[in-house]
């Protein structure tokens, strides 16, 4: 039997601009899990999502050893990492197996709701995590990024494969996307060659959390789908985009930097001019990203409590997250988050010590 937890993330800095190959952001993995458990079957197998099934769907081989379940389910993610972890076992020598598979999720709440904490991205690790354990292929961080991106981009078309990285490597990260461009036009049979090569732009740099600051979140109540947001933003701020990427960049390297220091101010300053960006962003574009209730949910923290804060992720609802000085009452801030329907998330960073 094999059991796998693969943690969501947050965004500290670097939205939208991220999806430009080579431009950072910086993201943490949190304590929020999805967990994986797989077992050995014969002739039949299972897939079992406890968030998206009632019971579990059987499958079988077809005659090519692809997967074929038995039921019509919404399991594209969960398939393609399975399909391409597969191939690559099979490139390393590895017969193909039958197992049952089950899925669990904490990153959502329990009534369903999506707190933006990258659920579909720690899926699709978990399952190439899970199915290379299950192969005793003994994969590094970066190769679980690398098949778990091609399984994400395969299905999804975008985004900057930043939740990927965060679920795989664990810990705060510094992120530069790698160029998509160059990875479509790469054959992706046989699998190895393009697992094991250098792929351009691509950076994932582990960082040191502060000790000087602290990191809250709360979630706003309103879900958001940030397929779309991306989407409509490039779309609409043609020019002046190219602009903000720049400046995003210069000011994601100046938020790298003052973590590797430790310098609570230059953090927040950093933090601070990375929201001023994404609100211009959303000027331009005419996309309300910083919504009301994440507008009060940044003031609270940094007109009463002297911190920073910011949307993090897509905006247009979900989380936001502010920066107070370390040992600072963050419970005021809580509470006073609550008394304006914003939840705060009790979460801490995670960082895999296995690797």
């Amino acid at each position: 039997m094999v059991n796998v937890k693969v943690p969501g993330k947050l965004y500290l800095a670097g939205e939208y601009a991220v999806v430009e190959p080579g431009t950072p952001a910086v993201i943490v993995a949190v304590d929020r899990f999805v967990h994986l458990k797989i077992t050995s079957a014969t002739a039949t197998g299972t897939i079992y999502s406890h968030q998206y099934q009632t019971v579990p769907v059987k499958w079988h081989r077809t005659a090519h050893h692809q997967i074929q379940l038995e039921d019509e389910v919404q399991l594209e993610f969960v398939l393609e990492a399975i399909r391409l972890t597969e191939r690559y076992a099979t490139e390393c020598g590895h017969q193909l197996q039958f197992f049952n598979l089950e899925i669990d999720s904490e990153l959502d709440s329990p009534d369903g709701k999506k707190f933006g904490l990258g659920s579909s991205a720690a899926v699709t690790v978990g399952v190439v995590k899970a199915i290379a354990a299950f192969y005793h292929l003994h994969l590094t961080a970066m190769e679980i990024y690398k098949l778990a991106a091609l399984a994400h981009y395969n299905v999804q078309g975008n985004g900057s494969l930043g939740d990927i990285a965060a679920s795989a490597f664990t810990g705060w990260i510094a992120y530069y996307s790698p160029d998509r461009n160059w990875l479509l036009d790469q054959p992706q049979t046989p699998l190895k060659p393009l697992i094991a090569a250098d792929w351009p732009e691509l950076k994932i740099q582990p960082l040191t959390p502060p000790t000087t600051a602290d990191l809250i979140v709360g979630w706003t109540g309103a879900p958001a789908s940030t397929k779309h947001l991306v989407a409509e933003v490039k779309r609409r701020s043609h020019l002046k985009y190219d602009t903000f990427v720049v400046q995003s960049a210069q000011c994601v390297e100046k938020l790298i930097q003052a973590i590797k220091n430790d310098n609570f101010e230059e953090m927040t300053a950093a933090i601070t001019r990375n929201r001023k960006l994404l609100n211009e962003l959303s000027e331009i574009s005419h996309v309300e990203l910083e919504t009301p209730r994440l507008k009060e949910l940044i003031e609270l923290v940094v007109v009463r409590f002297g911190g920073s804060g910011k949307m993090s992720g897509a905006g247009g609802g979900d989380c936001g997250i502010g920066f107070v000085k370390h040992g600072s009452n963050y419970q005021q801030i809580f509470e006073q988050w609550r008394q304006a329907q914003i939840l705060p998330l009790q979460l801490s960073t995670y960082t895999n010590n296995e690797e």
